[in-house]
């Protein structure tokens, strides 16, 4: 996932509150009605990964389904997760996610990032980044499978090939069989997909440029952090795992 960046003021726009910090939390995750069911997911993802049923029925990495999960999204017994994509939808979660920059990082940063948002195409330069891996827009298992993988990528400074990343997202696709998506309707599963895109952006930038600057502290902090954020979010050990042709799995 060494792709160019589509949108480069993304990289302008993370200066000025700090690539460090940025890798220190997801942004517009709890803020979202699918933040449930993204919780969730999660927390099914940690349960294939490390072999176990787990108990997911408390706590963040186990919330109970918010009002998001009211719509059917089921399509002849198998769970959907591709999604037609709204304008509108699109336009709401961005000025979301711009907000919950301000409020972390203040007004200035929230101006600049929603400005390069309203002046790019986020979902194309996701897609321009993940295309060789075999990943597209309009399914949440491909934006869930990119996510995963940039964060085991950036936690351990590892790399990626074609197959290791669609085994990660039929590992996806197997988890989503399990019912967690199971009531999103097509906002929903839009909106959670481009919440993860949008993360993935920023933490994307954050990693290409401190790579191709050699900055090899900045690299060990944001790798820290993504290790943190995981582990304390959803109880995995990204330096733990593995990233192999049967996916991510525990070493």
């Amino acid at each position: 996932m060494g792709g160019k960046i589509g949108v480069v003021g993304i990289v302008a726009a993370i200066g000025l509150f700090g690539a460090g910090q940025v890798m220190a939390q997801d942004y517009a995750f709890q803020g979202f009605s699918t933040a449930d069911a993204m919780n969730q997911m999660h927390a099914a993802m940690r349960d294939n990964m490390m072999g176990s049923a787990g108990d997911t029925s408390t706590g963040r990495r186990g919330a109970a389904p918010s009002a998001a999960l009211a719509a059917p999204g089921r399509a002849g017994g198998a769970v959907r997760t591709t999604y037609r994509a709204s304008p509108a939808i699109s336009a709401r979660v961005r000025s979301q996610f711009s907000e919950f920059v301000g409020q972390t990082s203040g007004q200035e940063a929230e101006q600049r990032v929603r400005a390069v948002l309203a002046s790019g195409d986020p979902v194309g330069s996701w897609s321009g980044i993940v295309r060789s891996d075999g990943l597209r827009p309009g399914d949440v298992a491909d934006a869930m499978a990119a996510y995963w993988v940039m964060n085991w990528i950036i936690a351990n400074g590892g790399d990626n090939n074609r197959a290791q990343t669609l085994a990660v997202k039929d590992q996806v696709r197997r988890v989503i069989s399990s019912g967690p998506l199971s009531g999103l309707d097509d906002a929903g599963r839009q909106e959670m997909a481009e919440v993860l895109m949008l993360n993935f952006l920023v933490q994307h930038a954050a990693y290409t440029d401190a790579s191709q600057r050699g900055d090899t502290a900045m690299l060990r902090r944001l790798g820290d952090a993504a290790t943190t954020r995981f582990r304390n979010e959803m109880g995995v050990d990204l330096r733990r795992l593995q990233l192999t042709d049967r996916g991510l799995v525990a070493g």
